[in-house]
């Protein structure tokens, strides 16, 4: 789009972007917090270990997120590029979280 063409981003489109976030920040929120209080207060982990974990997990993250949106931006399906993602990846995070704790 050129300068003159560019769209302009509504109130309604922006609380919709913001919406579909909310899912991606309570999962994130729910690991990061709750698994470091779980692990230290519960299992009685040493923070080294907790925080290796950490490091670990975020490492992976970086390599992982790069592969699949990769995967996803070449994906071309009926229902969009990211849908059948994240209609696939339902009920494995789900299950992930579960065994987390």
């Amino acid at each position: 789009m050129s300068e003159n063409q560019k769209r302009k981003f509504s109130y309604k489109r922006a609380v919709s972007y913001s919406i579909g976030q909310i899912s991606d920040i309570a999962s994130y929120q729910a690991f990061t917090f709750l698994a470091f209080t779980f692990y230290f207060a519960v299992v009685g982990l040493d923070i080294e270990w907790i925080t290796l974990g950490f490091i670990i997990w975020s490492i992976w993250n970086s390599f992982n997120d790069t592969f699949i949106g990769s995967l996803s931006d070449r994906t071309h399906t009926r229902w969009g590029r990211r849908k059948p993602w994240v209609m696939v990846s339902l009920l494995p995070i789900a299950i992930i979280l579960f065994l987390i704790f």
